[in-house]
Order: C-alpha cells, then structure tokens, then sequence
C-alpha cells in the first residue's frame, strides 16, 4: 500500500511541476496591458500606418520618386487650369452683367435727368407763347414727361440691395413729377384764362423742378455712373492669383525636367516639353487676356467715359439755361445774371465738344458720324446770336419780338430763334451723348470677348499638359518595372 501510494504522490508532483505549465488551458490576464480606448486606436491606425510605411517605401525607390513627382505636377497644372478656368469665367459673367444690366441703369438714369430738365424747358416755353399752346409743344412736353416716367422705372431693374439709396431716389422722383405736372397744368389754364397767378404757378412749377426733382436725378445719375465706373475698374484688373498658379506651374515644371534630367541624364523629355509649351501658351493667352481687357475696359472706358461725362453735364446745363432764358421773358429776371448764364453754358458746350473731338483724334475713339462735331458747334453760334438778339430786345422793351425769337420754331422763319437754335443744339448734343456711348459699350465689349474663349482655353491647355507629363514619364517608369 506505502508502495502505491508514494506512487500516486509522485505522479501527482509531476503533474504539477512548472515545468508542465505550458500544459494548463490558456486564460486572459486579470489586467489587460492596455485599456479599450488604446486597442480600438491601435485597431483604427494600424492599417493606415502599415499603408504610408509601404507608400514612403515606395517613394523612395526612384520609380516612386519619378511617381510622386508626376503626381505634384498633376496637381499644380490641374489647379492653375481651374483657378483660371474659373475666373476667366466668372470674369465673363460680371462683365455680360456689367453690359446687359449695369450699364443700362446708368444710361436709364441718365435719360431721366434729361427728360426732367427737358419737360421743364418744353413747358417753360409752351407756357411764355401767345395764345394757346401748339400741339407740337404740347406733344414734345408729354413725351419728355413719358420718357422720365419710362426711365424712372427703368432705372432700379439692375439694382441690388445695396443701392437703397437709388430706389429712394426714385421713389422720390416718381411722387413729385405728378405734383409738378399738375402745377404746369394748373399755370397753362390760368394762362388760357388770362389769370395773372398763373406765371406764380408755372414758377413754382419750375421751382420744384429745378430745386428738389433734378437734385435728385443728378444724385441718381451720379450714383448709378459710379457704379458702372467701380465695376468696370473692378472687373479689368490683372487676375494676380491665377496668373501666379500658372507662373508656379510652370516654375515647376522646370525644376522637375531638371531633377528628371540629372535623374536619367536625358536632356530633353517630349512629354514634359510639350507641356511646357502648351503651359506657356496658355499662360500667354491668360496674360494677353488681362492686357486687353485692362488696356480696353480701363484706359479705353475712362477715355470715352470723359466726353461723354461732359456732353451730359453740358446738355443738361443748356436746357436749364433755355428754361430761364425763356422764363426771362414772364420774371423779369437780371440780364446781366441771364448773360453770365448763359456765357457759362456756351463755354461748357465747347469744352464737352472739344474733349470729344480730342478723344477722336488722339485716343483713336470710333466715331460713326464725324460731322456731328461742327453741326454742334455751328448750332451754338445760332443760338449765342440769337440769345444776344433775344436779351437786347429785351432791354429795348420790345417784348413782341422778344417772344418772337424764345418761342418761335417754325423752320421756315428766315430770322433764326433761339427756339430753333436751341432745339437744334439740343438734337446734335444727344446725337453725340448717344454716340460716345456707344464708343464706352465698344470697349467694354471689347474686354467681354478678350475673357469668351479663354476659360475653356486654358482648362483644355493644362489637361493637354497633364496627359502629356503621364506620356513623358511612361516610358521612365518602364524602364524600372
């Protein structure tokens, strides 16, 4: 019995000898080496990690290198084509708002400035004629009226939130004109009644007109010019940005055809010379871009803008100075005040003419009517001939004959009037606004067709350029594999 027992003892000290252990079942540790925040990071990274180790180490075997190296190039062409694309683009689209939108604002409020002004002159003189009206003044009148009604509304179709101001001015526009109109009505009835408070009525008619409506349209024509001037300055800039992606493009491309040439001691890659070719072409063709558009829409617009500026003002001050030569006749106002007037408003008509025809000669403005310039200048001269005959008859108390020369615009009248005169001022005067403004819509849409094609020039360029690296760097990556 000791026998066997001291035999079951030893098989059970061998049983549990550590020798053995590796023998027991395999259990987790009581405490993990690492928490379940760590694991699940080790668990997410490890992939990731285990990729860049093999990306790096392909990268720097020399098919990596020549790999990376096209991939750069890849993205610095791909990025220079976009930014131009689209700036080219968005360049296009400001400038076709600029011309379908803009500028025809600033041409509305332009309108309405001159058909106020206009109104209040035709109504000056149908009020001072003898008897009852002429219908050819009266429908002059009421078209000069319609044509304001007309623009006002015109005038805030291409404004945005930013331009309150402007809506508030033609809201202020559109209240007053019925309140004039009505005064003018009221003061050609007392007229035809031969009731002396009708010259009080036309007087604060004109008054209203003069001191708070035009004020306002100026303000209006103002703010609507500048507008017009800050988006076509701001439109004509040089493209920096894009112009630097393209530079650096190509900055690149160098410096990889160089690596590429110590790297394979080839002096010349066709791939990557063609891209460098088509790179310059469509960089040329961008820089070309911006010189035209900046040499036509900002040297080109501004030499234009100038004459047309100055034969507005001009004709504006013309029909305010007809109104008070022809209210001259019912006020009794100062001739000396009138011939100062007067004087100044000859002088500015010549100014706006001789900017015109210097902008003709010097800056190469295209001019459809060349003759415009003396007709406008002739016209002048008629009417300082008669404005001369008008004042004196005036001063003689020859009021008859000088209601004769305000009035009297009869083209068979063998005595030229200052009705004549001005009327034919006027005409040559907006025949030449109507003119330069269409030399300003010729430079603008100068810039608009510089800016058409190259969006997709470019873009269509630089992914030429990109399949041409890939074709240039094909066989050197074959010579590795």
């Amino acid at each position: 019995m000791k026998e066997s027992g001291m035999k079951v003892a030893d098989v059970h000290d061998l049983r549990v000898h550590p020798a053995d252990h590796w023998l027991d079942d395999l259990t987790e540790p009581a405490t993990p080496a690492f928490n379940n925040v760590t694991q699940l990071a080790m668990n997410s990274f490890a992939g990731p990690a285990r990729l860049l180790r093999r990306l790096y180490g392909f990268a720097s075997t020399t098919p990596g290198k020549l790999f990376t190296v096209t991939v750069i190039l890849t993205l610095a062409l791909g990025a220079a084509g976009i930014s131009m694309s689209n700036s080219s683009a968005a360049r296009h689209s400001a400038l076709d708002e600029l011309l379908s939108t803009t500028e025809p604002m600033a041409n509305s409020a332009h309108h309405l400035y001159t058909s106020l002004s206009l109104a209040d002159t035709v109504a000056t003189t149908g009020f001072v004629q003898a008897g009852v009206e002429s219908a050819d003044n009266r429908q002059r009148y009421n078209e000069a009226i319609d044509a304001a009604s007309v623009a006002a509304t015109q005038a805030v179709l291409g404004t945005s939130p930013e331009d309150q101001r402007i809506r508030d001015l033609v809201t202020f526009i559109q209240r007053e004109l019925p309140v004039y109109t009505a005064m003018v009505e009221k003061a050609q009835s007392n007229h035809r009644a031969g009731n002396s408070v009708a010259s009080s009525y036309m007087s604060n008619a004109s008054s209203l007109m003069r001191e708070q409506i035009l004020p306002a349209a100026a303000e209006l024509f103002q703010r609507a010019s500048y507008k017009v001037n800050e988006q076509q300055q701001r439109l004509t800039t040089p493209q920096w940005v894009p112009l630097s992606g393209l530079l650096a493009a190509l900055f690149f491309l160098f410096i990889a055809q160089w690596w590429l040439w110590r790297l394979t001691r080839r002096r010349f890659n066709r791939g990557f010379l063609a891209a460098t070719i088509m790179l310059i072409i469509a960089l040329s063709w961008a820089g070309g871009s911006n010189l035209a558009t900046w040499a036509a829409g900002h040297q080109g617009f501004a030499t234009a803008s100038r004459p047309w500026d100055s034969l507005t003002a001009s004709r504006i001050e013309a029909q305010q100075t007809r109104t008070s030569e022809t209210l001259a006749l019912v006020l009794r106002s100062s001739q000396q005040d009138m011939r100062v007037q007067f004087q100044s408003t000859v002088h500015s008509i010549n100014s706006a003419l001789g900017d015109y025809e210097n902008a003709l000669r010097d800056e190469d403005v295209p001019a459809s009517n060349p003759g415009l310039i003396p007709q406008a200048r002739a016209a002048t001269e008629r009417w300082t001939d008669a404005h001369d005959r008008l004042m004196e008859a005036l001063s003689e108390g020859d009021y008859d004959h000088a209601l004769t020369l305000a009035t009297d615009a009869t083209p068979g009248n063998k005595e030229v009037t200052t009705a004549r005169a001005f009327a034919d001022t006027d005409t040559a005067l907006a025949q030449l606004i109507a003119e330069a403004r269409v030399s300003m819509r010729s430079y603008l849409e100068q810039g608009l067709n510089a800016v058409t094609t190259v969006a997709t020039a470019v873009l269509l360029l630089t992914i030429a350029a990109i399949i041409a690296v890939w074709l240039g760097i094909r066989p050197r990556l074959q010579e590795y594999l």
